[in-house]
């Protein structure tokens, strides 16, 4: 799977400075799910792919 299918990206702003979030389930070899999340910073990832949910963090649901 690329980077970009199957992913939520939600924008949002801290300390003025503007993220993109992205929120993806991902399924392993033995059928078992997860979730992860990374952070872009003007389409630059700050943070890589890491193991959990971050969309709740921020009051944003899957839709």
């Amino acid at each position: 799977m690329s980077d970009e299918q199957h992913c939520i990206e939600h924008l949002t702003v801290i300390n003025n400075v503007e993220y993109t979030l992205q929120s993806r389930t991902v399924e392993t070899e033995d059928g078992q799910r997860h979730s992860e999340y990374r952070v872009l910073l003007d389409g630059h990832e700050i943070k890589g792919w890491t193991h959990g949910e971050i969309l709740p963090l921020f009051g944003i649901g899957r839709s």
